[in-house]
């Protein structure tokens, strides 16, 4: 059942992803960053109302399935959603597909594959009450405060950077909500931390708003990788260092999983260089600043 949602989950994260970035992409000026007017202007526009409907379906599943199994087990399977919206991508957006993106794709999915086999083979929950849900808290708090200093310091941060601390935000987002669906289903509604609940919601605000700015920053595809690799990877860790669920692990399984993990992040880290959208905008930059130098030739 856990997996059946997080499968239809992955799904609709590739759906409404598709449907935000249009929307995005369409605004005038949004490659410089999402402005207040940009977001109030999206609130009226009925495709990303559609993606923001598809994607809330797709985080109540992906929530039922993290209060019925592991962190471990579930957060990696998000990674279907990449191939789906790499197919969406050829068939919506016109999507050229060459074998850089062909090749990340793969290592991306069967790094996050195994990911899954091996996590699946280990995990174990537990519930973490009162003062032991505290450092979960404390770890999100920071990733929560370095995403406001990214915020303030890079007006206009690369795609890559957005993704990334989306992905970290979002991993803090998936182990606070295992945390607390499991104590609510195990101990009861009076021994949920409600303080996890609140930085639980701060990370999925700030990590929505580096979402958006990255479908402004370049393609979905680049946003679901990051969500989809990245994310499941920062949740595993948590999920291991804090939640002790591979706590009865041996040695070699926990080396195991981190390689692949780390085949699946290099994998994102070719997607970001050699998607055809992000190399089409790196031609034309470079076309702007040819003609820009030309012109100030002519002028002098």
């Amino acid at each position: 059942m856990a997996i059946a949602l997080a499968v239809l989950a992955a799904v609709a994260l590739a759906y409404g992803a598709l449907y935000q970035h249009d929307a995005v992409a369409g605004q005038d000026d949004s490659h410089n960053g999402l402005s207040w007017a940009h977001f109030t202007e999206l609130l009226r526009n009925r495709r990303w109302l559609l993606g923001l409907i598809i994607l809330g379906v797709g985080t109540a599943g992906n929530f039922v399935a993290l209060a019925l199994a592991p962190v471990m087990v579930v957060q990696p399977i998000g990674a279907f959603s990449l191939i789906v919206s790499v197919l969406l991508g050829v068939r919506h957006r016109g999507l050229k597909v060459n074998r850089r993106l062909v090749q990340s794709v793969v290592w991306c999915t069967a790094g996050v594959t195994l990911f899954v086999a091996l996590s699946a083979t280990t995990a174990q929950s537990e519930v973490h009450l009162g003062a032991d849900a505290m450092p979960l808290f404390w770890i999100t708090a920071v990733a929560v405060a370095v995403g406001l200093v990214i915020v303030v310091v890079f007006r206009h941060a690369p795609q890559l950077v957005l993704i990334i601390a989306a992905g970290l935000l979002f991993a803090c987002v998936a182990t606070n909500a295992h945390l607390v669906s499991v104590q609510f289903l195990q101990a009861g509604l009076d021994q949920v931390t409600w303080i996890n609940v609140a930085a639980l919601l701060a990370a999925v605000a700030l990590g929505s708003l580096f979402v958006q700015n990255s479908y402004a920053a370049g393609p979905p595809e680049m946003v679901i990788a990051g969500l989809t690799v990245i994310d499941p990877i920062g949740a595993v860790i948590l999920g291991t260092v804090v939640l002790g669920e591979a706590a009865h692990s041996p040695v070699w399984l926990i080396i195991l999983i981190s390689l692949t993990g780390l085949v699946a992040c290099a994998a994102v880290v070719v997607l970001s260089r050699y998607h055809p959208d992000v190399r089409d905008r790196e031609a034309q930059r470079r076309n702007a600043r040819r003609s820009d130098t030309m012109t100030d030739t002519e002028e002098s």
